[in-house]
């Protein structure tokens, strides 16, 4: 057998392989480079055909650090004195029971009333901004705030209020963050128009829909340890469909994506 002309065929088929593949790559590269997102301009263009609007959006938008708390652990001197039975579930949620149901200052289930309840009557109330209230259910929902900033649907920085029929509290559930420091690096963040053209071209809007906030605020972006979470900065934007009904969305503010969250679909009232 003459080696040297064995080698050289292999030599010769391999480099016609090389050949192959490195088609089969650039074929494939330009597949790619055809589906690229579309340039903004011409996503404006198809959301003006599908009558998809938004007005006012967020201008010169500052850059924002990635942030980090601990899950809380209660005790139930977090809880009212009196009027009360008090449950602490896993030490990570406060669950309070009123005896004789509270009564909320104002126009029941609204939300001036709902916040003045959490002002006085919940442990480090103020901490927290109302999400939405659910007639349906008898139920409010209010997020933890940080420097202004929201951190949406986190299990462990919320409160749900529920009352009775006749409008009173009969009981509250509350999670909580504490020690929040933000990182020592800001991120540079994605503009209000860039989120929504990110959920257009990832079929996440409907037709005729309009969009009626566009807010900052953080999501859960890992769980560092046990007790402890860390939060990217995070666009939430607000529509409303052709049926009346909410929608919410959100957006990775710093690396772009559509974040799933288990929202909610009624408005604040």
């Amino acid at each position: 057998m003459d080696w040297n002309k064995t080698k050289t065929i292999f030599i010769i088929v391999f480099s016609i392989l090389n050949v192959f593949l490195y088609s089969l790559y650039l074929d494939r590269y330009t597949e790619a480079e055809n589906l690229e997102e579309l340039p903004e301009s011409s996503v404006d263009e198809k959301l003006k055909d599908d009558k998809i609007t938004y007005s006012n959006l967020p201008e010169n938008v500052q850059d924002m650090p990635y942030i980090r708390g601990d899950i809380k652990t209660f005790t139930a001197k977090e809880a009212p004195k009196e009027n009360v039975r008090v449950n602490i579930q896993d030490g990570k949620q406060l669950q309070v029971t009123f005896e004789k149901p509270a009564a909320l200052a104002g126009e029941p289930e609204s939300a001036e009333a709902l916040i003045a309840f959490l002002e006085k009557e919940v442990y480090k109330g103020t901490s927290y901004g109302l999400w939405e209230i659910d007639k349906e259910q008898n139920k409010a929902v209010f997020f933890q705030i940080f420097n202004d900033d929201m951190l949406y649907f986190s299990e462990y920085g919320k409160v749900t209020v529920y009352w009775n029929e006749d409008g009173d509290v009969v009981r509250y559930e509350q999670t909580m963050f504490t020690d929040i420091i933000e990182n020592q690096e800001s991120k540079k963040l994605l503009s209000a128009i860039t989120a929504i053209h990110t959920l257009y071209q990832k079929n996440a809007l409907e037709p005729n829909l309009t969009i009626t906030k566009t807010e900052l605020g953080y999501s859960m972006h890992v769980q560092v340890s046990e007790s402890r979470q860390m939060f990217v900065p995070t666009w939430h934007i607000e529509a409303e469909l052709s049926d009346g009904s909410r929608q919410d969305y959100f957006v990775n503010a710093v690396k772009d994506g559509v974040i799933e969250l288990n929202q909610p679909q009624e408005a604040v009232e």
